[in-house]
């Protein structure tokens, strides 16, 4: 948990940032990798989830998630942006 104190001319606030993160390898060739935050100052979810297969010698697969979220609302947070990337590396021995 970090917590921020700023003050500009515009006004003062306090931003609280609660960060929990997992990591799992359950080989020497892959690994999960999760990130959650809850940002007080914009009353939102984001969360980061990655996965890492090494399916050669230095060469690797990538699968991250992202998604963010405004709870800011009744009900269920409203989505913000979710993404899906997908990330291949190879290496080249000369």
């Amino acid at each position: 948990m970090s917590q921020n104190w700023v003050d500009l001319d515009e006004g003062s606030f306090t931003r609280q940032l609660a960060t929990a993160r997992v990591i799992f390898t359950p080989s020497a060739h892959s690994s999960f990798a999760g990130l959650v935050q809850y940002n007080s100052s914009s009353h939102s979810w984001s969360s980061n989830l990655r996965l890492r297969w090494e399916y050669a010698p230095g060469s690797d697969l990538f699968v991250v998630y992202s998604d963010g979220r405004d709870t800011n609302g009744d009900g269920f947070p409203d989505l913000l942006n979710r993404t899906l990337a997908v990330k291949a590396t190879r290496a080249l021995r000369f």
